[in-house]
């Protein structure tokens, strides 16, 4: 088996994320089982290109195929996700920098309007226990490297805390929480004298 070296994991994450449209195909996947037409309703674009969708992001190994159903003399299939588009840092510092900027864009706009739907809805305060912070600091270098590692560590275990309440959810009826977390770090703009 020949092994990928960091330029091709980085074209299939960069591939993966080639289209809003993947992108957010690819997120409610990381929140359920859908097929390609329910996606398209949800994501507002056609069956046959959230279908390119979904085959593209089946061939990069961000989802699998966990079920079929038959629907008037065709199969509908259903997928989820088996992992998430994410960057390691070696990666995104060969990402040119106007391909960055747009997906940092794309993901300020996402959270912009997850945030904005919950405070219009009142789901932002209806649990007591939903936690917000915003905390500004002054850090030496050895301070940043361990914040954005603390930050790092936090993403992985919430990729896990997904994960076994994925499993649990498949074999019940409950639902599940929406819950959306964003979780940025970055250096500020520095006050002009």
């Amino acid at each position: 088996m020949a092994v990928k070296d960091d330029t091709e994991i980085s074209q299939g994450v960069l591939k993966a994320l080639a289209h809003p449209s993947r992108v957010r195909a690819l997120n409610i996947l990381n929140q359920r089982v859908a097929s390609p037409k329910e996606l398209a309703y949800e994501v507002g674009t056609s069956i046959g290109k959230m279908a390119y969708h979904v085959r593209e992001l089946h061939k990069a190994g961000y989802i699998e195929l966990v079920s079929t159903a038959p629907r008037r003399g065709a199969t509908e299939h259903f997928y989820r996700a088996v992992k998430r588009a994410v960057f390691s840092d070696e990666e995104w510092a060969r990402i040119p920098e106007p391909v960055r900027e747009s997906i940092v864009g794309r993901e300020l706009v996402a959270t912009g309007t997850l945030l904005s739907e919950a405070l219009q809805s009142g789901s932002f305060e209806r649990r007591t226990d939903r936690h917000l912070s915003l905390y500004e600091m002054l850090v030496d270098e050895e301070g940043w490297s361990e914040a954005m590692a603390l930050l790092e560590e936090a993403m992985e275990r919430l990729n896990e805390i997904q994960a076994t309440s994925t499993e649990r959810l498949l074999g019940t009826e409950e639902k599940g929480v929406p819950l959306a977390i964003s979780m940025i770090g970055f250096e500020q703009a520095t006050p002009s004298s």
